[in-house]
């Protein structure tokens, strides 16, 4: 069995040079998508109220209240934006870190520290599913911001901190695959 026939990552079955190109592309809108976030980011803060992450883990009405009354109108506007915005960059993180999970993977086989059960793999779909909760979690808070919050904010925290585990996996595992290859170099000197 070749380690083509092995793969069950959700982009192993793209010859390389697609893979890459796919690559490539989700690093293009995953910047160009950061830095429009990064400036909403800064108009919320302006208002003095916090970013957008405390908003997504407040995880009750009466603090998701408290956060957009800090934020008045044009703090809420802007995280309103934020979140709309967020859809089209969870697609390109989740595509970057799935692809880069199934590389790390394929680093640490041709290194010999390949690890059993398929976890590049695991990991890669679990970058996707991140993006899913990601999806959940924006729809959860524009339910909020639109006045609708008494259990919304609640499944937002919940849908945030499934994301997050799954993200820190998925970077943890790249920074393995990068070890290997590292050890890998440095075994060849």
């Amino acid at each position: 069995m070749n380690a083509a026939t092995t793969r069950s990552g959700p982009f192993a079955r793209l010859p390389p040079r697609a893979r890459r190109g796919t690559l490539w592309a989700a690093v293009a809108g995953w910047v160009a998508l950061l830095i429009p976030l990064l400036a909403l980011e800064r108009e919320m803060k302006a208002t003095g109220g916090p970013g957008i992450i405390p908003f997504e883990v407040a995880g009750s009405e009466q603090r998701a209240k408290r956060i957009t009354q800090r934020w008045g109108a044009s703090g809420q506007a802007a995280a309103r934006r934020s979140l709309l915005l967020d859809y089209p960059y969870l697609v390109g993180y989740a595509t970057l870190q799935a692809i880069a999970c199934e590389m790390a993977g394929e680093s640490m086989r041709r290194q010999g520290f390949e690890l059993r059960g398929g976890a590049a793999a695991a990991l890669a779909w679990g970058q996707l599913a991140a993006g899913g909760f990601d999806a959940i979690e924006n729809a959860a808070l524009l339910g909020v911001l639109a006045g609708r919050s008494e259990r919304l904010p609640a499944l937002a925290r919940a849908c945030a901190t499934v994301k997050f585990m799954l993200i820190f996996s998925g970077w943890a595992y790249g920074l393995l695959g990068l070890a290997s290859r590292r050890h890998a170099d440095h075994a060849s000197d």
